[in-house]
């Protein structure tokens, strides 16, 4: 992966075949680039000129970096030589630096705030790393456990990885588990919290055998309150609302098919302990409105004895620094995710970072058996050749007639006004349940999400904004939908509302309980519109008029950032009209894997090749530094 700032110099181009187009882009700062680096010259007004022209160029770099994701970029010999001459520039552990706003560290440059953020990430897991978890348990007990759990999955002479996670999560007080769709998350997961509680259920057994609390102990047996006495806290979240919903879903779902299929015992103290929700990270630290700060925090830690986070790729550094400092120093904390997926919009994403920093260590255990996708997958085949930047067996799969799951259309498809009609077929099946009055909510957002149309980009020509117009426009020539223009408000301009429109919330609404890419469906019922979402709270759903909502759009069409936490059976994949350098190998891997049957991509073959082969940079130094300390 590439170093962070390795592109200092301005070159933004990819590596991409003989054939494919050049990238010509012009670097593009915005205001707030330029005010800061104003600001930064007012306050170093004394400075050579050639100083000046140095600061100036770095920190407009620097801001613009940091704003699309990436945390440091890397300075000259000559350049770090006239920046610690300068009195906003500071080098990184010294005690004087009087808080400088910029920070040098090994040759790459940061702004405070986020230098801050990754020391504290980098010095927590390096703490968690050290604090082997105190297991009352012996190692018999542990391998009769995970035998139980895990032996009909082992095949003689292959690695285990899931019960080789759950090892590790018995033993360290700190883990990663990453693993692309279709490695056992869910199932890993699902058994490591049994075992937890079964480890803590034997503890407190123990415990009271030595006690001679033998009363308390029938009352265990029993099933009766005598293990309610006892606290033991395990918290989930995920970092959207959406990806909470799915996590707890999964979990129940594991959960069933570990007793009714699997035959294994989970008793009633073991399901008594067992989360029966899941909240966003947000919610979870306690979000205080205005503020970069939350409720719970190095002082006020969360009471927990596990904290479990999915989806993790999609946090960013401030979050997870925020996250790992709330999680008390007893407790154990547990993060899923996809090393290789798309990582977090927001500034400074480290799940990527993180594992790179901990390979061939015990607290990173990558899941690498496939059960969802057998060899001759072609979806399982085009994710990992994606994932390793093979563009030869990227084009051999989509143009395999005998994997009809993967295909590959041209961009000619989008060329028209109108909506090609491969873009809008798969959702026939949403638009005739719709249609029928007894259909129930739960059977019109299945069927709606059978498919999603995901754009690399949200803005622009091939971006989810014009598609999802260009689509509603198609639906209603084809007749598929009937549009009400209502007003809004008496602020907001008239909205275009009609049974079946499909809504994704852009703005968080804790009061709502509404986040940032929760997706709902306008329907009429008993002749009112209201817009319906999965409540996530009750397991149910909850309804509100459109004047009600918080921000949000039409998404007929959806960005692959927005998809993360999600999986449809059929996926059409959007690539931009042109190579850009956001185009790349994670993004395109992403927007595969979201599907389970059928994917097809709608670009040219050099724009698809140039994605492939061009791979995200480095957002932060942390893989560096837990390296330099492992």
């Amino acid at each position: 992966m590439t170093q962070p700032g390795e592109q200092i110099g301005l070159d933004f181009s990819v590596s991409a075949s003989e054939s494919a187009p050049a990238v010509k882009e012009e670097i593009h700062y915005e205001a707030l680039d330029y005010q800061l680096a104003d600001l930064f010259l007012a306050l170093d007004k004394e400075q050579s000129k050639t100083q000046n022209q140095i600061l100036k160029k770095c920190t407009l770099e620097i801001s613009k970096q940091t704003r699309e994701g990436c945390i440091a970029i890397a300075c000259t010999p000559e350049q770090q030589k006239q920046l610690l001459a300068s009195k906003v520039v500071a080098i990184a552990e010294d005690d004087n630096d009087n808080y400088k706003p910029l920070i040098l560290d090994n040759g790459k440059l940061f702004l405070r705030r986020y230098w801050q953020y990754q020391k504290l990430l980098a010095d927590q897991i390096q703490t968690r790393m050290h604090q082997q978890a105190l297991s009352i348990t012996e190692e018999s007990w542990i391998d009769k456990r995970l035998d139980y759990y895990f032996k009909s999955d082992s095949q003689e002479g292959e690695t285990n990885w899931q019960q080789l996670a759950a090892k590790q999560a018995l033993k360290n007080k700190f883990l990663i588990i990453s693993g692309g769709p279709g490695t056992g998350k869910t199932t890993t997961i699902t058994r490591i919290l049994v075992l937890l509680i079964e480890e803590y259920i034997a503890k407190k057994s123990k415990e009271a055998n030595e006690a001679n609390e033998l009363d308390n102990k029938k009352s265990v047996k029993k099933g009766g309150d005598g293990y309610k006495k006892h606290s033991f806290d395990i918290l989930l979240a995920a970092p959207t609302g959406k990806a909470s919903i799915r996590m707890l879903d999964s979990i129940r779902d594991a959960q069933q098919k570990m007793q009714k299929m699997q035959k294994m015992e989970l008793t009633e103290q073991i399901q008594h302990y067992i989360p029966k929700q899941a909240s966003t990270i947000h919610k979870l630290l306690g979000y205080i409105p205005d503020s970069i700060s939350f409720k719970h925090n190095r002082n006020n830690p969360l009471k927990a004895d596990i904290v479990l986070i999915d989806e993790a790729s999609m946090i960013d550094i401030a979050l997870m620094s925020k996250l790992i400092e709330a999680v008390p120093a007893h407790a154990k904390l547990i993060l899923i995710g996809d090393k290789d997926q798309l990582s977090s919009v927001e500034t400074g994403s480290v799940f990527a970072d993180i594992c790179q920093g901990l390979e061939d260590t015990p607290y990173l255990v990558t899941l690498q058996k496939n059960w969802r996708f057998v060899k001759d997958s072609g979806i399982g085949q085009l994710a990992i050749a994606t994932n390793k930047g093979d563009h030869k067996t990227v084009l051999a799969v989509l143009n395999d007639q005998d994997q009809p799951s993967c295909e590959l259309l041209s961009a000619s498809i989008l060329s028209n006004q109108m909506v090609a009609k491969q873009l809008i077929s798969p959702w026939e099946a949403y638009f005739e349940v719709i249609k029928n009055p007894q259909a129930t909510l739960p059977e019109i957002f299945e069927a709606f999400n059978q498919y999603r149309i995901l754009c690399a980009l949200r803005r622009g020509l091939n971006g989810s904004l014009i598609l999802s117009d260009r689509i509603e426009k198609t639906l209603i020539k084809q007749n598929f939908i009937s549009v009400q223009t209502r007003q809004q408000s008496s602020q907001q301009a008239t909205a275009k509302w009609y049974h079946g429109r499909p809504v994704m919330i852009t703005q968080n609404s804790y009061e709502k309980g509404l986040f940032n890419g929760d997706t709902g469906i306008a329907l009429i019922k008993n002749g009112q519109l209201k817009v319906y979402f999965p409540d996530k709270e009750e397991g149910d759903y909850k309804s509100l008029t459109p004047i009600r909502l918080p921000a949000h759009e039409t998404t007929w069409a959806m960005t692959i950032h927005k998809s993360q936490g999600s999986e449809f059976n059929q996926v059409t994949l959007i690539l931009p009209h042109e190579v850009m350098p956001l185009l790349t190998r994670q993004l395109i891997y992403t927007g595969i894997t979201r599907a389970k049957q059928k994917v097809t991509i709608v670009a040219s073959k050099e724009v698809l090749l140039a994605g492939v082969k061009s791979e995200a940079i480095s957002a932060t130094r942390i893989s560096e530094m837990l390296n330099d300390n492992n």
